[in-house]
């Protein structure tokens, strides 16, 4: 999906926070360090073929090109901050071969992670002129915290570089299908702009995303329905196909076996809701805030 939020300005660093309403992401990577904080919901993250479910107050940590998923009943805001491991290579160069273990909700520092992590997100949205400096520093000490309390391990340098070359392939796996859904796409397509034999993809696709292609795409193209049945007035035929559907009833299907109910059901029920639950917000798959807006919601999370 393409990214639309609004960064704030920092110099050249390359770090970026954001506060995001959502109520399901698709299985993506990205090629950063993500620390995440759940402040408002419940949500099931699918991450290396488990799924955790976490609460108010819970943070985790998603590794570069880790392929993960989030899943709610009803929108969650998250706050989240991705960082590139270069960030830290004058500082700490052994971070780039570091990788974290994800904790367990229950783990016994997320509180203070937690505390630490909201003190760096009212640092970057501050508008008083020493903040990014104060902001940097905060995210070293910060890390320093993660290393000190989150399970992890040092990667080896041969795995170092399988695990790039790895995740070179996985960016284009996802850009491929991103720009192809809408088509007739085989795993076979794929495998040819690839390179790579089918029996070969198949079981990478499996290993890097925790489910078959089919699996993803299908995800992909029911998640896409869903916001066309609800932001327009599309009628199922018309959504099928620029959903990539061949045709309503595999969209049926599909959208059964994702939501739980039929296309049609699951328009109908929403316009029956109150008006409030109809905003924009909660159609769309993520609403990424304001920096106005997320000023005003930390200072509710965060006191000073």
């Amino acid at each position: 999906m393409k990214e639309e939020y609004e960064v704030v300005s920092h110099g050249t660093a390359a770090y970026k926070l954001f506060l995001i309403r959502l109520q399901y992401r698709t299985p993506h990577v990205h090629k950063e360090l993500e620390v995440c904080l759940l402040l408002d919901g419940q949500v099931q993250l699918l991450n290396r073929g488990r799924a955790t479910t976490y609460g108010a107050g819970d943070l985790w940590v998603i590794n570069p090109f880790e392929s993960h998923e989030l899943i709610a009943e009803r929108p969650v805001l998250i706050l989240s901050m991705q960082i590139p491991l270069s960030f830290f290579a004058a500082s700490y160069p052994p971070l780039e071969s570091m990788e974290f273990l994800l904790p367990p909700p229950e783990d016994p520092a997320a509180g203070d992670l937690a505390a630490a992590f909201l003190e760096i997100a009212r640092s970057y949205f501050s508008r008083e002129p020493l903040a990014a400096l104060h902001c940097a520093g905060l995210i070293h000490l910060f890390v320093e915290q993660l290393l000190r309390h989150l399970p992890c391990r040092r990667v080896p340098e041969q795995e170092r570089q399988s695990s790039a070359r790895r995740a070179r392939r996985v960016r284009r796996i996802t850009r491929y299908i991103e720009e192809h859904y809408t088509e007739k796409l085989l795993l076979t397509d794929l495998a040819r702009e690839l390179d790579l034999s089918m029996s070969y993809l198949s079981a990478f696709f499996k290993e890097a995303f925790g489910m078959s292609f089919q699996s993803y795409l299908m995800k992909m193209r029911c998640e896409k329905a869903r916001q066309l049945l609800l932001l327009t007035d599309l009628s199922l035929l018309n959504i099928s196909i620029a959903c990539g559907f061949s045709d309503v009833k595999y969209l049926n299907r599909g959208f059964a076996e994702q939501f739980g109910c039929s296309p049609r059901a699951y328009r109908r029920e929403f316009k029956q809701e109150a008006g409030a639950r109809r905003q924009r917000s909660v159609l769309t798959t993520q609403e990424f805030l304001s920096p106005d807006e997320s000023r005003a919601l930390l200072e509710h999370w965060a006191q000073p």
